[in-house]
């Protein structure tokens, strides 16, 4: 009986969890739409050295209630991540951002840390602790070496779709331009003591994980769903956020996620970031989506992160590069006036700017060549 009963409960909580799941990733309507949001990672460094510090836990000890909601964990002990809440606007992601950095700073300030972020830390780094918690101590049981030295930062956009319907839209069109994103925030061409050659490495590490890096396009939110219902249910993943593409779409927060970027602390190519990505989702409601071949897609990402802005960039119709892309797009979308609706119409010509101002890696780079001095890349990543 004992062993009876023992299954029926095993049994009945199993399928709880699966019920759990299925209406955590269900499709939406009617909710506010083209709000914004932010994720940027940082790392917590010592503040002469700027060697990595595995502090994290011991600082979250102190937060108030209020910012353990906003400031959280990442896999390693050296790292953080600033979450902010839903707002109207890019000023309003940048503010909440240097808010909790701010915090942030208060908190450490007798311990002689520093924070900073790029793509990813130039330093040789053998080992670091991850976080003592199950869900970490799993990946680190699953994933070994690839996640041993994974201090790389990224920062994630969220826009926030009145429907599933829309936000798959928005997904399948998005897909095109991600390497746009990449380019214009490619920040990590050094790591481990090493250069990578390319200009965000970060991209290429994160790819090695499975369910990481490149997506593929959907034919409707169901087929996307049943993806996940699969997995699920074979144990590949728990929830999904265990989905690490570089854009996917968030049922509960309803949301379109942009995930390729890398962090900076470059707060005002952060925020026009953040406007290009709102304006793509609202952008990409009324036009035809017109599906670019996988292999393309990889070869875009590529020469985004390996060339940045001079990278060529080809789909269906043009072979072009990714800056006369980007400033295409940006024209496509005012001609539209998809600003204009968004109330995003004075950074328009401030993005146009951004496609000639230079890349943050190539500065890394600049600074590398002069003074050979690693700890004079990092100092430019300093919140």
């Amino acid at each position: 009986m004992c062993t009876a009963y023992a299954i029926i409960i095993s049994v009945s909580s199993t399928l709880i969890a699966d019920k759990e799941f299925l209406m955590y990733f269900k499709q939406w309507r009617n909710r506010k739409g083209y709000t914004v949001g932010a994720e940027l990672e940082a790392r917590l460094q010592d503040k002469q050295t700027l060697e990595l510090k595995n502090y994290s836990s011991m600082i979250r000890e102190r937060f108030d209630s209020e910012y353990k909601e906003k400031i959280h964990q990442e896999f390693l002990e050296c790292m953080v991540e600033f979450v902010t809440p839903v707002c109207q606007t890019s000023f309003g992601v940048i503010k909440e951002l240097k808010e909790q950095i701010s915090y942030l700073k208060d908190i450490v300030k007798n311990d002689n840390l520093t924070i900073a972020t790029s793509g990813s830390h130039s330093y040789k780094i053998d080992t670091l602790e991850h976080v003592n918690e199950k869900r970490y101590d799993d990946f680190a049981k699953e994933y070994g070496i690839l996640l041993s030295r994974f201090h790389i930062c990224g920062f994630h956009i969220h826009v926030a779709l009145p429907s599933s319907v829309e936000a798959m839209r928005a997904y399948n069109f998005s897909l095109e331009f991600l390497p746009i994103f990449l380019a214009l925030s490619a920040n990590s061409p050094y790591f481990n003591a090493e250069d990578a050659r390319l200009l965000s490495y970060r991209a290429k590490i994160f790819e090695q994980l499975p369910r990481a890096g490149q997506s593929s396009y959907f034919e409707n939110f169901t087929k996307m769903q049943d993806l996940y219902e699969k997995m699920y249910k074979a144990g590949t993943i728990k929830t999904a956020k265990d989905i690490w593409w570089d854009l996917r779409i968030s049922p509960k927060f309803g949301t379109l996620e942009i995930r390729i970027c890398d962090a900076s602390n470059d707060f005002e190519r952060l925020r026009l970031l953040v406007v290009l990505f709102q304006a793509l989702c609202l952008f990409s409601q009324n036009q035809e989506l017109k599906r670019i071949p996988h292999q393309i897609l990889l070869q875009n990402r590529w020469n985004a992160l390996r060339h940045g802005l001079d990278g060529i960039f080809q789909n269906n119709e043009t072979v072009t590069t990714i800056r006369e892309h980007f400033l295409d797009l940006v024209n496509l979308m005012e001609k539209d006036s998809i600003f204009s609706q968004l109330k995003t119409k004075d950074d328009i010509e401030n993005l146009k700017n951004l496609a000639y101002s230079e890349e943050l890696a190539k500065k890394q780079i600049r600074v590398y060549k002069k003074t050979n001095d690693f700890k004079e890349v990092e100092k430019l990543g300093i919140l």
